[in-house]
This record gives C-alpha cells, structure tokens and sequence, in this order.
C-alpha cells in the first residue's frame, strides 16, 4: 500500500507550523516501519529548500485560485494504484475539497485529518463564514473519507455532532522522546514558566496567561515568565506586559528552532498552554518529554492525560483568576522539588501514551480497514 501524505506547504519542521511538523514525523517513523511513505506538498514555490527527509516529496503550485489544483498534482492523482491511501491533513483548504473529489472519482480511499479546525472553540472565529465552507464543501470532504482522525475527545464530539455519520477514529498526536537533546534540570530560585508557539493572542490565550502571571505577581509570588515564538501579536503582547506593569518579568524571545529552542524551553521549571482553541499542541508533548510539568487548558485536549500520570496541572476555567490559582500551586511545588517528580511523570506519558510508533501503529490500522460506503 502506498501511503501520501497531502499538506499545504512543504512539511518543513523548521517552521512555526504544527500541521507540518506532524506530517513530516508521521512520514518519517512510518517510512522507519517500512511503509511506502510519501509527501505531497503543496506550496508557493517548489524549491525542495527543507531538511533532509528519508521518505519521498513531490511538490506542486499553490495557485491564487484556492480551488485551484496544479495539472501536475492531477496526472499524479491519475497515476496513483486504488490500493494507495492518501492522508490529507488540515481543514478549510479549498483545494482540497477539490483533491478529495477527485479521488473519490478514482476510487481511492483518504484519511481526514482536521487538526483541530473542528472544534467548538475552533468554529467561533469567522463563524459564519466557516459555517457556510462546512455546508457547501468539508462535509462532502468529511463525509467521503475512510476515516476522520480526531486529535482530542473535543473535536471527535463537535464533529459527531454536525456530521453524525462522519467515521471517526480517535488518535492523538506523538512525540519521540529520544530526538529531543537533553540538559540539566533548571536550577532557578523562584519559579520559571514557558511558553512556545505561535504568537496569537486569542487562538493560544496569551493575553489570559500574561494577565493571569499579573495576578500571581500582585499577590506577593515571585518568578519569571518567558514566551518563544513569533506571530501577528508579537508587538501587542510585549505592549500589553508594559500596560500591566510586568514587562521586567516577561521575556519574548522570537522564533527559534532546533536546539537553541530546546535550550531555553529547558530553563522552564512549568510549561504553560492556555489555549482558547487548539487541536493537539506538540509543543506541550514537546515541554512533556524535557521533564517538564504542563499547566493547560481544557482546549489543549491533553488534561485527561496529565490527570491520569499526576504530571501538571489543569485549569479548571480558562481565565486569568485561575490561571493565577495554578501559577500559585506550581510556585509552591516548585519551592518543595515536587515538580521534578512532575516532570518525570510527563515524560512517562509522553513515552507510554504518545509515542510515535505507537501511535503510526494505530493510523495504519484505520488505513488498512475496509472501505465504507
């Protein structure tokens, strides 16, 4: 069985893109098991300017036209076997609604993937707009595929609930253990937190965290809170530390990748995710795997697993009061050690729960199923 992998852009790690990120690493490990494993790209330019892969890429033209395909990507959908299995990942991508019919014509089976896009908390931006794409377009998307793969329990019951006869399987993201270096344990006085991803305000409840670090700072706590990353927000978040008088407790530090980005997230002694809408953040599996406990937000769809190996802390409402709340039970597991028996948790679940093996096992499986109609 042939198996392609179909993203919007390059699937290129080094880039603030956690669909990618989670195409390349699916590729990788199955092409490790001994998959016929290949990624489709389709991007702006067709320079193969990304890390050295093992698996095959090809690439195609991103037209202004969404709906749009590359005659080169349909001869490449002609020559395709009906025992191929193409695995489109990512949801609101006009060409791909196009793709998907044409597979379907062919005869060949795909795998859905919305990466978080199909949730409750997801649909609310430009909700009308979306509302209107989901009727005309990705429900005949989701509704021909073989299967939906649903990152988080969220998004699985948000999309039963619209699309009831949608075939769902329910499969998170993973993450190996061994490819990130390792450091020294932190060693800071008063507690450190972290923070990586894109820099968006609403999307990643950045303006939550800074005004929830306020809250935990007034009440006579001391520490430290730094954010990786870049995005649209940048300048408003630094301006909104300056505005809450925190500024000299808060460290942007940019975009960074590869071992400069694992250096700082090492120097975190609490990884913190308050997302308002998130589909699986493999930053936060990323914190996980450096020992690091996770202070997160439902949205995150991580918390019944933090819960279960005791490796973090959950909020249980997503607003600055109890952020602060969190903040405060970490500083005082911090003074005590107890989040280093924290961290070893987290790395625990990240290797019993979310690994990659593991979980490509489970993603071939729902490949292999026989087709519905």
């Amino acid at each position: 069985m042939k198996i392609i992998h179909l993203v919007l852009g390059k699937a290129n790690p080094n880039r603030m893109n956690g669909v990618n990120k989670v195409a390349n690493q699916l590729a990788s490990i199955q092409y490790k098991q001994g998959h016929d494993v290949h990624l489709w790209g389709i991007a702006r330019d067709i320079e193969h300017n990304y890390p050295a892969r093992p698996y095959a890429t090809a690439l195609f033209l991103q037209y202004p036209n969404p709906f749009k395909v590359d005659p080169a990507l349909k001869d490449a959908i002609k020559q395709l076997k009906t025992d191929a299995i193409v695995h489109i990942h990512g949801a609101f991508i006009p060409v791909f609604y196009y793709i998907s019919q044409l597979l379907k014509k062919r005869n060949i089976a795909y795998v859905f993937t919305p990466h978080g896009s199909l949730t409750e908390g997801a649909m609310q931006r430009n909700s009308t707009i979306k509302k209107i794409y989901l009727h005309l377009f990705e429900r005949h998307l989701i509704l021909n595929a073989k299967a939906v793969q649903a990152l988080g329990i969220m998004e699985k019951k948000y999309i039963q609930k619209v699309l009831p006869k949608a075939k769902m399987a329910l499969i998170p993201n993973g993450q190996t253990v061994s490819e990130i270096p390792e450091f020294p344990a932190p060693s800071n006085t008063h507690i450190k937190f972290g923070f990586c991803g894109r820099l968006d305000a609403n999307h990643k409840g950045l303006d939550l965290l800074l005004k929830g670090f306020k809250l935990f700072l007034e009440a006579g706590n001391k520490g430290h809170l730094f954010l990786i990353g870049g995005g649209k927000d940048a300048n408003a978040l630094k301006a909104l530390t300056q505005q809450l008088k925190i500024s000299k407790h808060v460290q942007f530090y940019g975009v960074k990748y590869g071992f400069e980005k694992f250096q700082l997230l090492s120097e975190c002694d609490v990884f913190a995710h308050t997302s308002r809408m998130e589909g699986f953040p493999m930053a936060v599996l990323e914190a996980a795997a450096m020992k690091k406990p996770c202070l997160l937000s439902e949205a995150t769809s991580v918390i019944p697993f933090i819960k279960a190996y005791n490796a973090g802390l959950a909020l249980e409402e997503n607003n600055p009061e109890a952020i602060f709340r969190n903040m405060r039970k970490a500083a005082h597991l911090h003074s005590t050690g107890m989040t280093t028996l924290l961290g070893e948790n987290a790395q625990k679940m990240v290797r019993e729960v979310f690994n990659w093996d593991k979980i490509s096992h489970q993603i071939s499986k729902v490949y292999a199923k026989p087709q519905l109609h």
